[in-house]
């Protein structure tokens, strides 16, 4: 009669590697969402300040002499997302460079006639994705397109 063996890893339950990889975008895209909304609140304070104001990124550059890569921060291109309009201030919510549609009504949000509007329809943008109801609307803008095929 064979007696079978009880290692101790046969106590445990093994997986393919892919069951472990979740798919699901949605904290990353709501992140980077936010933190857009973070850089436009910055921007407005600067702006009530009558201040400008200056996006900076950290970049890195390989120096060929030397081989070493050193870092530096380096001024990059910056949009403001709200607009005034016959007097009034509209705020156009992106996602990266691309406007967002968060209602079926389009992209502009109407804000008010000052600049406290604005930044209180932007806190509010960060309560509603916080609270997951713009999740459709920020999975549908981050989608990739499947590029077509011509000829």
């Amino acid at each position: 009669m064979a007696v079978l063996k009880t290692t101790l890893l046969s106590k445990l339950a093994f997986v393919a590697e892919d069951a472990t990889k979740s798919n699901d975008r949605t904290d990353t895209v709501r992140g980077r969402f936010i933190d857009g909304i973070k850089i436009q609140l910055a921007a407005l304070e600067a702006e009530k300040a009558n201040k400008p104001f200056i996006l900076k990124r950290e970049r890195r550059e390989k120096d060929e002499a030397t081989g070493e890569t050193k870092k530096f921060e380096k001024e990059v291109r910056f949009n403001k997302w709200w607009e005034v309009s016959q007097g009034v201030l509209f705020v156009f919510p992106r996602y990266g460079s691309k406007r967002i549609a968060l209602s079926s009504m389009g992209p502009a949000i109407k804000a008010g006639a000052k600049l406290d509007d604005v930044k209180n329809v932007l806190e509010l943008l960060i309560e509603a994705t916080n609270g997951g109801e713009l999740d459709k609307a920020l999975l549908e803008a981050t989608e990739r397109k499947a590029k077509t095929q011509n000829g």
